[in-house]
């Protein structure tokens, strides 16, 4: 060292100079500064953080624990006898609820083992657990390893979407926060076990499934509580990634997760040293993959045509309610509803069986549906319809009458790829899309009611395999004509109940034209003269039809067919062409409707008449519980309607069941002997047949037709069909075949004058039928007194008419004249009148005795039926005779003057010069067969008419603005 003076000097300027202590000072002052910045920066870091805590828990939403309970249940829809039919979730819905009492304590132990071991002892947060992945993710730089709590993830679950709505990492973090506070908050108000059991209801475990009951039955086919340890172990493995521990998809991730939960449950002194070792040899992933096999192996249960249509009464009954159609939706699919449906099982197996047996049908057809979609170069798209694909075959390939029924498969998709391939080489363009299907032809539609409770107890929408949910129903949502099934709802059914009139009833059945002019055409040739209305129900008689609702008014006979439940009738509208259409006309009696009915729809209004005039709307479930087993819907006690007396219901009962024993629906007649009534129809051009009828326990309408009208003999198949099925349900059901429809009181018998239906005097054919009390007729017959008019003025024929009609008349005892069955307008000196157009020829003196001669025509009959009386007939004059068998019988032959003229209803004497006779044979009828009908009426010719039922005429494709009009047809049908 220098201790020189210099340096001694030096050294003591050095301790007395500031500049070292103004440095030195300004260190220690840079520090203070940067010490009080850094606690300043520590402060308000901790203050923002504060209040950012405090804004994210401000944030947080309400939660009680009623937001916890699991949402979204599968509804579960049960047959009449509480069998299941089928389970209806949607994708997130797919869970059946357990109670914590019922879950096996193995599966509880597995899911705290592995996901929250400290479940029963922390607050809702595991801090223990947090620090634990916090140390993990320093010391491996994974930071995703979980700490959170059950009740986190279930609060994440129920409350957060899952996290899905999460896009940035703070709203993770704000997420997590309100979490945690929740899950404390949420601990302080519900038990531990309310909580496990929460989240084993909601946890989502893999292939759709929620909870753990329905991902039990999915993996192991077995209820929760038949459980074993290693399938616990299974179950608890899933959560964490239910994609990459799925074990059905990756057993092997699976099953070393599954030996996680098992050493965590052995560590925790879960199980015991055995029971892990039986775990832990379990091959369980073998079991799983054969259920997984089966099922894969099963088709995917399509919902049948009945739990198509319970859905939608479903939705239609809770949008009545006040839901929209979404919320109505999410009713059905995730709001966990048991749902009691009427149907019958039995039943319904019965009428698919017989409904889908090809054994039942003539030669299938196949209807084709069809569209193509070509794309060019630019991507442009082409689009072909099937009406093009027939325009192209009928023009310009020459095939006049190409359509798009085919009578095989092989050749409509032939067709469909001549088609395509002739756009493709004409345009060059490539194919993009193509739609193809064929259905087999003729299809079918049937609806069966317990008439008696409105309960629909099966229902067929189709034949052949459904292949979709919710498909096109022919019988709920197909708009038909229904021919003459409408008879006896528009025309007889309303004459009787709402016009006093009888089913002895007399209309004369003769040439006859609508209001329009148009004629009305029986179904077979011919005309009967005067037939009751029981006669009319029997043989299915156009004219008396049509004569019938022209008396009752078409308006009063649409008023009835609304309480009947029709929906589909057209009141007035305004079509494309600015016409006006309506079903308020003539036409309604033979079922020529604009739009048509439905089959569900018809059987109602059927079911009203078996149910003593009683309407109930069709009812398709019984009862709707919610998924805590509050009453929803009750439908155990329809609402009825009375439509027609009880006594009018009967009558008509006992008019049908003539038609299934001696008319033109012997085929459907019950083989067992159960009493049956009902009415067939079908439709002009034969696009469709039906048969609607009921026994004392149901009622039952067949459809038979195509899809796309097509011209179809149905025959009897339908009847047949009608018939097995209800057969077979008496069989099976037990039911007792001598049954019948209890006579009401108000029932009289009365008998009548057969050709005018008024009291019999002297001389005149009877007839012996029933008649609501009031209604038998008051005024008597006139004896048979006839009247001869003209047919042009409408005054008694002189002898030089060339056209005349012979009416019936009567005189009260006022005097006052009627003439029954007349079409024309009289006044009261008609029989003082003679025709002023045709003046009577005087007999001169060169009048030979031989043309003065008048001669008689004498009649008789043997056996059961009747045939006009005997009279005479001027020289050179005309007369008809008529022929009816009573019920039970059949006509077997006509002779006149001794010779057969055959087994007809009417015969024609022409331009009479001598005495004739004229005897009609009547023999009972057999009983008929189980297969055809023997007594149907006389085939009428050219062969162009129906052979067992006649059609009804169905509007024209551009109504008449007049909207009285009738339609016009060709040919009137049945």
């Amino acid at each position: 060292m220098d201790f020189s003076k210099k340096g001694v000097e030096k050294k003591q300027k050095a301790l007395v100079s500031k500049l070292p202590r103004n440095k030195k000072k300004l260190t220690v002052s840079l520090f203070k500064a940067m010490l009080v910045l850094f606690l300043a920066i520590i402060v308000l870091g901790i203050g923002a953080g504060f209040g950012a805590l405090k804004g994210i828990l401000d944030d947080t939403p309400e939660v009680n624990a009623k937001d916890l309970i699991p949402k979204g249940y599968q509804t579960t829809l049960y047959d009449q006898d509480g069998k299941e039919l089928k389970v209806l979730a949607s994708f997130d819905a797919n869970r059946e609820y357990v109670y914590y009492d019922d879950i096996p304590e193995n599966l509880v132990n597995a899911f705290i083992a592995i996901e929250d071991q400290r479940f029963w002892e922390h607050n809702g947060i595991d801090v223990q657990g947090i620090m634990r992945a916090f140390a993990h993710g320093l010391q491996s730089g994974d930071f995703d390893q979980g700490a959170s709590t059950l009740t986190q993830q279930l609060i994440k679950n129920q409350i957060f979407n899952v996290g899905l709505d999460e896009k940035t990492m703070f709203d993770k973090i704000e997420r997590k926060v309100q979490e945690q506070y929740l899950a404390v908050e949420i601990e302080k108000v519900l038990p531990k076990k309310s909580i496990a059991e929460y989240y084993l209801n909601t946890i989502y475990l893999g292939q759709g499934r929620y909870g753990v009951e329905t991902a039990s039955q999915y993996y192991f086919n077995k209820q929760l509580k038949d459980l074993t340890i290693s399938e616990c172990a299974v179950l608890a493995a899933i959560p964490q990634n239910p994609s990459k521990f799925d074990p059905v998809v990756f057993p092997e991730e699976n099953a070393k997760r599954r030996l996680m939960v098992l050493d965590k449950m052995s560590e925790l002194n879960m199980i015991s040293q055995s029971d892990y070792d039986t775990a832990i040899a379990d091959d369980v992933y073998a079991e799983i993959k054969k259920v997984s096999s089966i099922k894969k192996s099963s088709p995917t249960k399509i919902n049948s045509y009945y739990i198509d249509e319970v859905i939608n009464q479903l939705e239609d009954d809770f949008m009545a309610m006040g839901y929209s159609k979404s919320e109505a939706d999410s009713m059905i699919y995730s709001g966990g509803l048991q749902v009691h449906t009427c149907q019958d099982t039995e039943i319904q197996d019965i009428c698919d069986t017989v409904l889908n047996d090809e054994d039942n049908y003539p030669t299938d057809s196949y209807q084709l549906s069809y569209a193509l979609t070509l794309v060019d170069d630019n991507g442009e798209q082409y689009n072909y319809s099937q009406n093009m694909m027939v325009t192209w075959f009928q023009e310009e390939k020459g095939q006049s009458s190409f359509d798009l029924i085919f009578s095989s498969e092989d050749d409509a998709r032939a067709a469909a790829d001549e088609y395509k391939a002739h756009l493709i080489a004409e345009t060059g363009y490539k194919e993009q899309l193509e739609s193809y299907k064929v259905t087999v032809e003729p299809q079918i539609s049937f609806t069966l009611m317990d008439q008696e409770t409105g309960q629909v107890k099966a229902i067929v929408g189709g034949r052949g395999e459904k292949t979709e949910d919710r498909s096109f129903n022919r019988a709920t949502e197909a708009t038909r004509q229904p021919g003459s099934t409408f008879k006896v709802v528009a025309a007889f059914l309303p004459a009787l109940d709402g016009c006093g009139m009888s089913l002895a009833t007399v209309y004369k059945d003769e040439p006859y034209t609508y209001t329009n002019g148009g004629e009305v055409r029986n179904w077979y040739s011919g005309y009967r003269g005067p037939s009751t209305i029981r006669q009319a129900i029997q043989n299915s008689m156009n004219i008396l039809a049509v004569k019938t609702i022209t008396d009752v008014t078409p308006e009063l006979a649409y008023e009835y067919l609304l309480k009947l439940g029709f929906t589909t009738l057209v009141k007035s509208r305004t079509n494309s062409s600015g016409g006006i259409e309506s079903d308020i006309n003539q036409s309604l009696a033979l079922g020529g409707l604009t739009d048509g009915i439905t089959n569900l729809e018809i059987t109602a209004a059927y079911a009203t008449i078996a149910n003593e005039g009683n309407y109930i709307k069709p009812v398709f479930y019984t009862e709707v519980y919610d998924h805590d087993g509050n009453l929803l819907i009750d439908n155990r006690k329809p609402e009825e309607s009375a439509v027609i007396s009880p006594q009018n219901a009967w009558l008509l009962t006992s008019a049908m069941h003539d038609v299934v024993t001696i008319g033109t629906g012997t085929a459907a007649n019950l083989s067992c002997g159960l009493y049956t009534a009902g009415k067939t129809g079908t439709t002009s051009s034969n696009y469709d047949a039906w048969f609607c009828g009921y026994t004392p326990y149901y009622t039952a309408s067949i459809w038979i037709g195509f899809d796309v009208n097509t011209n179809f003999a149905a025959g009897n198949y339908h009847k047949n069909m009608w018939r097995k099925i209800m057969d077979e349900i008496t069989e099976v059901k037990g039911l007792d075949t001598s049954k019948t429809f209890e006579m009401p009181d108000g029932i009289v018998r009365a008998t009548v004058c057969k050709d005018t239906g008024l009291l019999p005097v002297e001389g005149c054919d009877t007839v012996t039928d029933y008649f609501a009390k009031g209604t038998v007729p008051k005024k008597k017959c006139g004896g048979n007194k006839k009247i001869v008019i003209c047919n042009e003025s409408h005054k008694p024929a002189t002898n030089t008419c060339k056209e005349t009609t012979t009416y019936y008349y009567t005189v009260d005892d006022d005097g006052k004249i009627e003439i029954l069955d007349a079409d024309f307008e009289y006044d009261q000196n008609i029989l003082k009148e003679k025709c002023p157009l045709h003046p009577e020829e005087e007999e001169t003196e060169d009048t030979t005795e031989e043309e003065k001669k008048e001669y008689k025509i004498s009649s008789s009959s043997e056996g059961g039926g009747s045939i006009s009386p005997t009279t005479t007939v001027k020289k050179g004059k005309s007369t008809t005779f008529y022929i009816t068998p009573d019920k039970g019988y059949t006509i077997s032959d006509v002779i006149v003057d001794g010779s057969s003229v055959g087994a007809v209803t009417s015969y024609k004497f022409s331009k009479v010069k001598g005495n004739h006779t004229i005897k009609a044979v009547f023999k009972k009828k057999d009983k008929p067969t189980t297969e055809e009908p023997t007594t149907e009426p006389p085939t009428p010719e050219p062969t162009t008419e129906p052979t067992t039922e006649p059609p009804t005429p169905e509007p024209t494709t551009e109504p008449t603005t007049n909207p009285t009009a009738e339609p016009e047809t060709s040919s009137d049908g049945e």
